[in-house]
């Protein structure tokens, strides 16, 4: 496909692409004061300064793609995020103009099972949901693209920056009082997933979203386990995500390490333990593992560093809250969510938080390239250890998800420095606990 070169060539696929209309091109085009042998960068720059069209949507056309903008009556905008089955994007539903969240599985994953598996899994599971704590799902679907078949999940859209993210931009830990309201958010939200039937398996920094008012959201339940979902569902997990070990192996509970099919809900308390420990010392729980054995050992046998040790400032009785949620034997944690967040609530206290969403989003657009640019190697090297061992009876060993992205999470830290100049004041009020059960958002 032909790279645009000029401003006439990038205004042609502008033309082609349907963002505009062919009145709203020439308007801009005048607006602009675009000359046909301008270079196209300059006005791809120049639409994208003047609101006319999104980074994304400008890259695309650059590059000479003027399709894959649409998926049925949703326009693609911009990059909320992406990861090992595909992208997220921002959308707008165009006919009610909504923003919303929309997850498709890339076309290369389309054609596997056990990823295909787990992205209906986790539309599923969304579409169970409704808390004000947890990323709503509002549908699934399909549709025909250029190649075949495209899954993809629409979720309500939020500003909200994940809480590793969060760790990153302070350069550390978050302060004991919003890392407390933090978790007890998500924490309600938890118990309404278990009082579902579904356990997320996957509670980790970066699927728990917070936004400008401290309010926290779980999403990504691509690997939860629902009470009365096919057995099958379970297996092809469990054959493309590590065997019998599903998660991540710094949040993982020791008893999912060691068998994911026979869990219950007391093993999202662990990783939701974890991340707490995460938000209150700035670091994981057992820094000096590397390899993903490694860690899983560790969270069956070790006791991580003292909070207080790191951060003497966080009370004692949080950290007895945090070490009970640890607990390496579930019998010995909080029975339930809500009876945890009982707990929590008398240190959590929500406060402003700043940060530039559009800056959030430039970011994560580098990281998605990054990954893409990754994950080419990948394929490549594979594809020659595959030509090298033609004649061995066995194929080489693909490069696990896992560790692709621990390589790109290496490299593409979310770094830049928070800006800790006062917000107006806003009134915030974490939910009640009888907000919990019954709850407010409950279908």
């Amino acid at each position: 496909m032909a790279v645009a070169q000029s401003a006439s060539q990038f205004i042609e696929s502008l033309r082609k692409s349907r963002l505009l209309t062919a009145e709203e091109v020439d308007a801009a085009v005048e607006k602009l004061d675009v000359c046909s042998d301008d270079g196209a960068i300059p006005t791809a720059k120049s639409f994208v300064r003047g609101g006319i069209l999104t980074r994304l949507q400008a890259s695309r056309l650059l590059e000479g793609q003027h399709r894959g903008f649409f998926i049925d009556h949703f326009r693609i905008d911009d990059i909320l995020g992406s990861g090992g089955m595909g992208w997220v994007y921002s959308a707008t539903n165009l006919e009610t103009k909504e923003k919303v969240a929309i997850k498709m599985l890339t076309e290369k994953n389309d054609q596997d099972p056990g990823l295909l598996t787990r992205f209906k899994l986790e539309a599923r599971a969304g579409l169970m949901v409704n808390h004000e704590a947890v990323v709503r799902t509002q549908l699934m679907g399909h549709t025909q693209g250029l190649f075949g078949d495209i899954h993809y999940m629409v979720m309500d859209q939020v500003e909200g920056i994940g809480v590793d993210e969060f760790v990153a931009m302070l350069g550390g830990p978050i302060k004991w009082k919003l890392a407390c309201h933090i978790a007890y958010y998500a924490g309600a939200g938890l118990h309404h997933a278990h009082r579902k039937g579904l356990i997320h398996r996957d509670i980790k920094p970066s699927n728990i979203l917070v936004d400008t008012a401290g309010t926290a959201r779980v999403l990504d339940f691509g690997l939860s386990q629902v009470s009365n979902s096919d057995q099958s569902d379970e297996f092809s997990l469990a054959m493309i995500f590590g065997q019998d070990c599903l998660g991540t192996a710094d949040y993982i509970a020791p008893e999912q390490a060691s068998d994911s099919f026979t869990i219950d809900h007391r093993a999202d308390i662990y990783s939701l333990g974890a991340t707490l420990y995460y938000m209150l010392t700035g670091q994981i729980m057992f820094p000096d593992c590397k390899s993903r054995a490694e860690k899983i050992e560790a969270q069956k046998n070790r006791t991580p560093e003292r909070i207080r040790n790191l951060q003497p400032e966080v009370p004692a009785e949080v950290e007895a809250i945090v070490n009970r949620m640890l607990a390496k034997n579930p019998d010995d944690r909080f029975p339930t969510a809500k009876i945890m967040c009982s707990k929590l609530v008398k240190y959590a206290k929500p406060s402003n938080i700043r940060f530039d969403f559009q800056k959030v989003l430039d970011r994560r657009y580098t990281i998605a390239k990054q990954r893409e640019k990754l994950l080419a190697e990948r394929a490549r090297q594979i594809a020659a250890q595959a030509n090298q061992t033609n004649s061995e009876d066995r194929a080489p060993t693909p490069t696990a998800p896992s560790a692709v992205e621990t390589d790109i999470h290496k490299d593409t830290e979310l770094n830049a420095p928070v800006d800790r100049r006062p917000m107006p004041a806003q009134p915030i009020e974490s939910p009640s606990l009888e907000a919990i059960e019954p709850l407010r958002r409950e279908g």
